[in-house]
C-alpha cells in the first residue's frame, strides 16, 4: 500500500515537473479523478510548485560559507575531537590490515583456481563470505560514525574541513620519501 502511494506521490511530482508522456498524464488524471484525497494533493502540490516557480531568488552573501564554516570551528568542542580522533584512526587502521592481506591470499587463490571450476566455485563463495563480513564490519564503523554526528553536528564539518590537510600530509610525506639525486 506505501508503495503503491509513493509510485502515485512519484508519478504527481513527474506531472508537475512535465517530464510524463501523454498517456501516463491520461491514467494519472483518471486516477486522481477517482480519489478525492489524492486529487486534493495534487492541486495543493501543484500551487505550491506554482507559488515556487515565480518566487523571486537570491544569492547568499559573498564569504557566508566561511562565516558559516568559522562560527561552527568556534563551537566545536575540542575534548570530544580528541576522544574520538584514536578511534577513527584506529578503525581504519584495522580495515587496512585486515584487507591488505586478505587482497593477496585472494589474489593467489584466484590465480590458483583459475584451473578448475570446483575450486573456483568455492573460491567465489569464500569471498563472497569474507565480503559480506567486511560489509558487516564498515556498517559498524559509519554506525559509529553516525552515532558521533549525532551528538556533534560539528564534527562533520570539522571532518570535511580535515581532508585538505590530510591530502596535503599525504603529499608531503610523498616528496619527502621521493630519493634526491644529488645525494651519492
Amino acid at each position: 500500500m506505501a508503495n503503491e502511494r509513493n509510485k502515485r506521490l512519484m508519478q504527481i511530482q513527474e506531472a508537475l515537473d512535465g517530464v510524463q508522456s501523454a498517456d501516463t498524464m491520461r491514467e494519472l488524471r483518471r486516477q486522481l479523478d477517482s480519489d478525492e484525497a489524492e486529487s486534493a494533493a495534487f492541486e495543493r502540490l501543484r500551487k505550491t510548485d506554482q507559488l515556487l516557480r515565480v518566487a523571486p531568488t537570491e544569492a547568499a552573501p559573498e564569504g557566508m560559507a566561511l562565516k558559516i564554516l568559522t562560527r561552527l570551528a568556534e563551537r566545536l568542542n575540542p575534548r570530544l575531537l580528541h576522544e574520538t580522533s584514536p578511534a577513527v584512526a584506529l578503525g581504519l587502521a584495522a580495515v587496512a590490515l585486515i584487507l591488505t592481506p586478505l587482497l593477496a591470499v585472494v589474489g593467489w587463490l584466484a590465480i590458483a583456481a583459475v584451473s578448475s571450476a570446483a575450486i573456483l566455485g568455492s573460491l567465489v563463495d569464500q569471498v563472497i563470505t569474507i565480503l559480506a563480513a567486511l560489509m558487516n564490519l564498515l556498517e559498524s564503523l559509519v554506525a559509529g560514525a553516525r552515532d558521533i554526528m549525532a551528538t556533534s553536528p560539528e564534527a562533520a564539518v570539522l571532518l570535511m574541513a580535515l581532508i585538505p590537510i590530510a591530502v596535503l600530509w599525504l603529499v608531503r610525506f610523498r616528496w619527502d620519501d621521493l630519493p634526491d639525486d644529488d645525494v651519492i
